[in-house]
């Protein structure tokens, strides 16, 4: 009998396997407590359960983990980079980022990205396949492992390699583990999903059970901008749209991603239409100064042209953030230090 992977279980599905096996459902609240909270590696040291369970689970399921290929550490701030392997030998990107004592971990939901947008690393590697929601749930078990304080909150932000809204089933399974009191009990707050903007996948999220906070890579105020910059970019009027209606079914605010590459989508025109399109809305904007790397097409706006184009958005849109990039020294953003590990191998 071949094993199966229980991290890529949903507390329903394991509820129902522990029920198929004879046993009473609590022994699954158990289960979901040891792997997620205490982090337990074999069932055999899951001790508060019937060593006859503990033996069955092991014929049964393989409790799976990602294994370490390399780490950089960021020079300039407390930003940590890792490359990790996939059972099959798949290499995904995670990154570990403190700020002001809070602790904020990268996620991947996919390996590589088959979206090929201009100004992001992943989809030069090419896109592979998705990562179950084991895989995805693996990478914030390596942080609890050996990087996090015990019992202390973090976030999590599925701003690695690939599109999450591309992997819809195996991203809910992940978040409702990640939500659940039994698992690691993390609300909307502490969770935030960004996503290119796929309209119809917004609204099916916004009427799901995942709590989950939602940022929208916009990048651009016009379609024609958009396409060029993020081939596979959908309608803005429609995205948005889509956001809206997230915005109104979660009662909050979606974040407006806007990264700033000079010459492209950062005139005055630009900070104006933004500030049209964002007006009124159930919106916040995180402006991100574009992450360079080695032979990109595309360059950072210099802090005179952030500073102007901050200046026309005020007071006319919502509330107005700078992101500054973490791990720049490190090549922290998405893709970067997976590409240079394939060229070395």
């Amino acid at each position: 009998m071949d094993k199966r992977i229980i991290n890529d279980l949903s507390a329903n599905e394991l509820a129902e396997a522990i029920a198929a096996m004879g046993e009473k459902r609590h022994r699954a609240v158990q289960i979901l407590k040891w792997l997620y909270q205490k982090g337990a590696a074999s069932f055999a040291g899951m001790t508060n359960l019937p060593r006859g369970l503990r033996e069955r689970l092991d014929e049964r399921f393989i409790i799976s983990a990602p294994r370490l290929v390399e780490s950089i550490r960021s020079s300039a701030d407390a930003s940590q980079k890792f490359l990790l392997e996939a059972a099959d030998g798949a290499l995904v990107e995670t990154v570990l980022m403190e700020a002001d004592g809070h602790r904020t971990i990268c996620v991947s939901s996919q390996v590589g990205c088959p979206l090929g947008c201009s100004f992001c690393r992943t989809g030069d590697g090419g896109f592979e396949r998705d990562l179950s929601s084991g895989e995805i749930l693996g990478q914030i078990l390596f942080f609890k492992s050996g990087y996090l304080p015990p019992r202390r909150r973090f976030n999590i932000v599925f701003m690695g390699m690939g599109e999450p809204l591309l992997n819809m089933r195996n991203l809910a399974a992940a978040i409702g583990i990640l939500n659940a009191e039994e698992g690691f009990g993390l609300g909307e707050k502490r969770i935030t999903v960004s996503t290119i903007g796929i309209p119809d996948r917004i609204r099916e999220l916004a009427a799901a059970n995942p709590r989950f906070s939602l940022a929208l890579s916009l990048n651009a105020t016009t379609d024609a901008a958009r396409k060029r910059l993020m081939p596979a970019a959908r309608d803005l009027d429609d995205t948005l749209a889509a956001a809206r209606e997230f915005a109104r079914a979660r009662r909050a605010r979606v974040t407006l991603e806007y990264v700033l590459i000079a010459g492209e989508n950062d005139s005055d025109d630009d900070a104006r239409r933004l500030a049209a399109l964002s007006a009124g809305g159930p919106f916040k904007l995180n402006l991100i100064p574009f992450n360079e790397w080695e032979g990109c097409p595309h360059r950072r706006s210099d802090e005179d042209r952030i500073e102007r184009f901050v200046a026309l958005l005020l007071p006319t849109a919502p509330a107005v953030t700078v992101r500054r990039s973490q791990g720049n020294d490190i090549r922290a953003a998405c893709g970067q230090l997976r590409l240079r590990r394939r060229s070395r191998d």
